[in-house]
């Protein structure tokens, strides 16, 4: 008993560290990918000098990113969230306990931050430059405020309901990892030239600590949370969703091998 005790802890810090790991990798990613993209001198600013094909090349690394990360151990011992938002959704729904989801919001922030950090000491004074910002979201200038946390609010909803279609049907559970990271793509496409489109409050909160302009922080951080809040509550009601999965693998039995479940991001 005492060791399936410890066991079971010992999974929860493995799920905690898995989340700060993998949304430090896709904060370091995207600080890179802004700074090629936008810093002077970039290997993809003269290529992609269009607004349009920027925001494709966000749209692709970010999907591939975050696809790879679900699909990678990190994903697999917590489930990939990477996003507070889902997270809150994965609890309203049931498939992860409070205590866990609430570890996982504050081991996201913390790897946004710490792959924020990473990519300042990798590309120096280029990561701070005004064009790349620490790969900070902004709307387009002139944009209401209202029509952005709308447009967060409906895309985070959006990318749960595909995602939890996908994994709450096992014969459906291993084209996740690429369920996700098109949808992400889609929306940023769709979304992005007018709204930034991040959906996560955990891939806003690094860059926007670093470039000290906390101005549009409350709605990168709010939107999602309502967007997820609000899908979380309604999928629970309805009478034949049917069960997500565990995001977290089960606590193994003496003797035996590990199994984990599909991820969910």
């Amino acid at each position: 008993m005492a060791t399936d005790s410890r066991r079971g802890r010992g999974r929860h810090w493995r799920a905690w560290l898995s989340e700060f790991a993998a949304t430090a990798i896709l904060l370091l990613v995207m600080v890179t990918l802004f700074r090629h993209l936008f810093g002077a001198g970039g290997v993809l600013a003269h290529a992609m000098s269009s607004p349009e094909g920027r925001l494709a090349a966000d749209s692709v690394v970010s999907g591939v990113t975050v696809g790879l990360l679900i699909a990678s151990p990190f994903g697999r011992r917590s489930g990939g969230h990477m996003n507070p938002a889902v997270s809150l959704a994965f609890w309203l729904m049931g498939a992860l306990p409070g205590r866990d989801a609430a570890a996982y919001a504050a081991s996201q922030l913390a790897g946004s931050v710490a792959g924020v950090a990473a990519g300042r000491l990798l590309w120096g004074r280029q990561a701070a430059d005004p064009a790349v910002g620490f790969a900070v979201i902004r709307a387009s200038e002139g944009m209401p405020r209202v029509a952005v946390f709308a447009s967060e609010t409906a895309a985070t909803a959006v990318m749960l309901a595909a995602v939890t279609f996908v994994a709450a049907r096992p014969r459906l559970a291993l084209w996740l990892p690429a369920v996700a990271g098109s949808v992400i793509a889609a929306l940023i496409v769709l979304a992005g030239r007018w709204t930034g489109g991040s959906f996560n409050p955990a891939r806003q909160f690094g860059p926007e600590l670093f470039s000290h302009d906390l101005t549009w922080l409350g709605v990168y951080l709010i939107a999602p949370l309502v967007g997820a809040g609000l899908f979380g509550l309604m999928r629970r009601r309805l009478p034949h969703a049917p069960p997500l999965p565990s995001s977290l693998p089960p606590v193994p039995r003496a003797g035996a091998p590990a199994v984990t479940g599909p991820a969910a991001p």
